[in-house]
């Protein structure tokens, strides 16, 4: 018997770790950050359940889809899981997303009119190349105040700062297939390529300027979604 709780304890922990690698692509933060994620169930026979809701009644589709695809996904790499089902509620378009993910359509068989059918593909990577540009403004940010310089910067890779200080970051890379092991240069362009020590103020410029639209997303976003269910359970407690 202890050793059947400890399972479910276990994959429980295992579908939140997976469901915590699926970000909002707009606002670059995984959606259990978010509380996005209703609930999760897992069944005797490994089947799986997550219920996602989000902020407005009228988010983008295009937007939800991925986060029910990806959700999706995520789950049915668990080794172990059965059946997997990602439901998102109180969505207009909840029906459509909800029997196109679950049966392996695309988005635009799902809307058709809506969307070529790579452009999902690419509106994934944009939004996942400006989470990565953000990551390397607030990485620059915190390594000069620490004192290094523009040309340290611009020669360092992943491997000369904590690892800690980069997971983000090398998650982004990871999503767009860009090089994250240790050889790779701390501040890259979206090919990959080194960003020199001439170019590097401006990069980090851009990124800063795409933090600010990400937090502010992600500040408007928290609030709907507090207005339309009330504080989280995290927020209840403080």
């Amino acid at each position: 018997m202890t050793a059947t709780v400890t399972e479910a304890v276990d994959r429980a922990t295992a579908v939140n770790t997976a469901l915590a690698t699926v970000l909002d692509p707009e606002l670059d933060r995984p959606i259990t950050e978010l509380g996005f994620v209703r609930s999760v169930s897992v069944g005797a026979d490994g089947s799986v359940e997550a219920t996602l809701r989000l902020p407005t009644y009228f988010c983008a589709p295009n937007f939800a889809w991925l986060m029910v695809e990806d959700a999706r996904r995520a789950l049915a790499a668990l080794s172990w899981a059965g059946e997997c089902r990602v439901i998102l509620e109180d969505h207009f378009a909840s029906e459509e997303i909800n029997e196109g993910v679950g049966c392996g359509k695309g988005f635009a068989e799902s809307f058709p009119g809506l969307a070529d059918p790579d452009r999902m593909e690419e509106l994934r990577a944009v939004f996942v190349r400006k989470g990565h540009l953000a990551a390397q403004a607030r990485l620059g940010k915190r390594l000069v105040e620490r004192g290094w310089t523009m040309l340290q910067l611009a020669d360092a890779v992943l491997g000369d700062v904590p690892e800690r200080l980069t997971v983000t970051l090398r998650r982004r890379r990871t999503l767009l297939g860009l090089p994250s092991g240790p050889a790779a240069p701390l501040f890259a362009d979206d090919q990959g390529r080194p960003v020199p020590a001439a170019a590097l103020e401006w990069h980090l410029r851009r990124g800063r300027t795409a933090g600010v639209g990400i937090g502010a997303n992600t500040e408007v976003c928290e609030g709907l979604l507090a207005v339309r269910y009330g504080p989280s359970e995290e927020e209840g407690n403080r």
